[in-house]
């Protein structure tokens, strides 16, 4: 078995077709498992289905796995590598506009929604999986991890904007009131009484100005009360 280099997770055998037909008739496979997986969920997939959408035979599904939990880790595998691309290509997007720290916080969060938007139904079937599977769960937290890396160092390249004593921990508060708010707007996991006040243009700005009020706040509170000390002192 091999691993992802940045998950570290094992990645489910399969037997790799030889023939350029078979593999593409096997990558059809992949594909429809991950849209089934999406649309039902873990409990609601089932092989049959993958058979109709594939328009391929059960016999050539066995050809290359073992079972539906190895096809099921093979389709597992594929989409994690799929969403670290996206979240790669999405820091070298933000990384090469070299933009100030007020719009830097915008465009992160605006990428951040547009990756969960497009990803909520599988990451929701993450979720839904975790509890059985501790590979699952722990790919999970590490995904968290790495998204939450990627948005801290992405804001500590604009450290010399940022008031807050630790900048560090500041932008992984940011992170965390980010994520937390597009994952409730998002239906990302299952929040009971979650509020979806108002559109995401809204959300978005909204969270643009907490996390810049934030992280850009302090000093010039303390250098305000400096002034005012300055002028009642004269």
């Amino acid at each position: 078995m091999t691993k992802s280099r940045r998950s570290g997770h094992s990645i489910a055998i399969v037997r790799i077709p030889q023939q350029d037909r078979s593999r593409a008739s096997f990558e059809r496979v992949l594909d429809a498992a991950a849209k089934l997986i999406e649309e039902k969920g873990y409990s609601g997939f089932t092989l049959g289905d993958v058979v109709k959408r594939a328009k391929v035979s059960i016999g050539s599904i066995y050809g290359r796995v073992d079972s539906k939990d190895e096809l099921i880790r093979a389709v597992r595998q594929r989409v994690i590598s799929k969403m670290e691309l996206e979240l790669a290509d999405m820091v070298v997007r933000i990384r090469r506009g070299a933009l100030s720290l007020r719009e830097l916080i915008t465009v992160m969060i605006e990428e951040l929604a547009s990756f969960l938007s497009v990803n909520a139904a599988v990451l929701n079937s993450f979720i839904e999986r975790a509890p059985a599977d501790a590979q699952v769960e722990g790919f999970r937290r590490q995904a968290y991890g790495h998204t939450l890396l990627d948005f801290k160092l992405l804001l500590l390249e604009r450290r010399s904007e940022i008031t807050r004593r630790d900048a560090a921990h500041a932008a992984e508060v940011c992170f965390d009131v980010v994520y937390s708010s597009l994952a409730r707007f998002f239906d990302v996991g299952s929040i009971s009484g979650s509020t979806t006040y108002g559109n995401l243009e809204q959300r978005i700005a909204d969270l643009s100005a907490v996390c810049l009020a934030y992280l850009t706040g302090p000093r010039a509170t303390r250098a305000a009360v400096r002034r005012r000390a300055a002028r009642q002192g004269s």
